[in-house]
Formats: C-alpha cells, structure tokens, sequence
C-alpha cells in the first residue's frame, strides 16, 4: 500500500477567492447604485411601501 506524505501547507486559491470577492463586491454596489438611479419617489415613500 502507497500513502502520500500530507502536504506542508494548505492549499489556498488566493487568486480566485480575490476575483470572486471583487465580483460579488462589484455586483452588490451595482445592484445598489441602480436601485438608487432608478428611485424617482423619495425614501420615506419608497420605506412606507416596505
């Protein structure tokens, strides 16, 4: 029987969790920022709805 040794660090994917990160961060403020164009009522009308 083979066993491989463990590994001496643990295997991050840095790149990706940053891409994914800023993507997602991306996608929240746009989402916000055309919420906010998009509003033509004032906020308290727009929270009386709510």
């Amino acid at each position: 029987m083979c066993s491989d040794p463990p590994p001496d660090t643990v295997a991050v994917p840095w790149p990706h969790l940053a891409l994914t990160l800023t993507a997602a961060f991306a996608a929240i403020v746009g989402a916000a920022l055309s919420g906010v164009r998009r509003s033509t009522r004032p906020a308290v009308e727009e929270l009386r709805e709510l």
